[in-house]
């Protein structure tokens, strides 16, 4: 059994990630006067928001995670690229989640890409509540590698669902597809998160 199998974890120790589905990345307003570039973004949070749903009636934990800028919360070089990029400033509708939660399930906050660097998740994780992650959300090349990466390196087990994460359409063909080459041969992304699903009824015996 691999870090990568959530085989034998019962669902109320699976903890459904969904990371940075917010009106900044996912809503077509976000993109201006311009042409729209986020609609696989808008496409992957429907389709994670209903698996969470689904998932969530069977025990697992479902936490969405919103990233916000507060130029309190970085450090001064880190002030220095996100004041201009401007992403999810706090306090605006940017910042809000594009997709409705889930009854039941918790929202914290990190102040950059690595949901890891988040003093909220980690003070959740504290008490215990899962020994593994489905990861689910946006961007594929930041915040959907962060969140990997950093299960790997704490030794939770993961799966990251390739239907279920997304980057921005204008690298799909680019940078978006080298994220999910290395998801694929790094941590054997399945390309379904019905097969999860499954698996899930299955252990809860449904």
């Amino acid at each position: 059994m691999g870090q990568n199998d959530l085989t034998g974890i019962p669902p109320e120790r699976v903890g459904v990630l969904l990371v940075d589905f917010q009106n900044q990345f996912c809503h077509p307003r976000a993109c201006g006067p311009g042409p729209v570039t986020n609609t696989a973004n808008a496409a992957t949070a429907r389709r994670a928001s209903a698996f969470a749903a689904d998932a969530a009636l069977l025990g697992t934990r479902v936490i969405y995670v919103r990233q916000v800028l507060d130029p309190e919360r970085l450090t001064a070089r880190q002030r220095y690229w996100d004041d201009q990029s401007g992403l999810c400033r706090k306090g605006s509708w940017e910042a809000e989640l594009f997709i409705d939660p889930v009854p039941g399930s918790v929202t914290v906050t990190k102040p950059r890409f690595d949901v890891w660097q988040s003093p909220e998740f980690l003070s959740y994780l504290q008490d215990d509540p899962v020994d593994g992650f489905i990861i689910a959300g946006v961007e594929l090349r930041c915040c959907v590698l962060f969140a990997a990466l950093g299960a790997e390196e704490r030794g939770y087990r993961f799966a990251v669902p390739q239907d279920l994460v997304s980057g921005l359409d204008i690298g799909d063909s680019t940078y978006n597809a080298a994220a999910r080459r290395l998801l694929t041969e790094l941590y054997h992304a399945p390309g379904s998160a019905a097969e999860l699903l499954e698996a899930l009824k299955a252990e809860a015996g449904t």
